[in-house]
C-alpha cells in the first residue's frame, strides 16, 4: 500500500521531469502543468508535508495486514490522470487525509509538494551530470533555486520520508504468505 502510493508520487515526478525541455510557449501547458509551474516550494510547507508523510506512513503501518490490503484506494490513483484525479483516490485512504488535514493542506496540495519537490531534486542531479539541460517548461525556476539553498536540509528530510516508506513497504511484504509454487530463495 504504502509502496504504491510512494510509487505513484515518483512516477508522475519522472514523467515530469522527462517533459520536453521547451519554452512554454512552444508547449501546450496543461492544467496541471500550469498547477506545477505555478507552486512555490517553501520549507515550512516542505515541513509540514514530511511530517504528514511520515505520520500516515506510521499509521497505515500500525494497521493490521488485512486491513492493509483491503485498502484498493492505491490502484485508482495509478490508473488517475491528473493531479485532481489522484488527490481524489489519496483523498479516501483516512490516513493519508486525516495526516494531511492536520499539517493545515490539502491532499492536492500535498501530492502537489511532492511533484514539484521531486522534479526539482531530480533535475538538479541531472542537471550535474548535464548542465545544457534546459529546465522542464512545467518547472519554476523558483523551486529549483529552493532545492539547491536548501539541499542538505531536504536531503536529511527526504532520506527519512524515503526510508519510513521503504520499511513499511518491506514489512508488509514480509507479512504477506507465501505461495507454495514459487521457488524458495535456494531454488534456481
Amino acid at each position: 500500500m504504502i509502496a504504491r502510493i510512494r510509487m505513484t508520487f515518483l512516477a508522475a515526478a519522472v514523467v515530469l521531469v522527462a517533459a520536453p525541455a521547451v519554452h512554454a510557449q512552444q508547449q501546450k501547458m496543461t492544467e496541471d502543468d500550469a498547477i506545477l509551474r505555478n507552486y512555490v516550494l517553501t520549507m515550512p510547507k516542505v515541513e509540514a508535508w514530511a511530517n504528514a508523510t511520515l505520520e500516515y506512513t506510521a499509521a497505515i503501518k500500525a494497521k493490521p495486514l488485512d486491513e492493509r490490503k483491503k485498502m484498493e484506494v492505491e490502484k485508482d490513483a495509478q490508473d488517475a490522470e491528473t493531479l485532481t484525479q489522484t488527490a481524489a483516490a489519496l483523498e479516501r485512504i483516512p490516513e493519508v487525509r486525516r495526516a494531511f488535514r492536520k499539517a493545515g493542506m490539502t491532499t492536492k496540495e500535498a501530492l502537489t509538494i511532492s511533484l514539484v519537490l521531486f522534479q526539482s531534486v531530480m533535475y538538479d542531479q541531472m542537471s550535474a551530470q548535464y548542465p545544457d539541460a534546459k529546465i522542464p517548461y512545467n518547472m519554476n525556476p523558483a523551486n529549483l533555486a529552493f532545492v539547491r539553498k536548501n539541499k542538505a536540509q531536504l536531503e536529511t528530510r527526504l532520506k527519512a520520508v524515503q526510508e519510513a516508506t521503504k520499511e513499511a513497504s518491506a514489512e508488509a511484504k514480509s507479512d504477506e504468505p507465501t505461495d507454495p509454487d514459487d521457488p524458495s530463495p535456494d531454488e534456481p
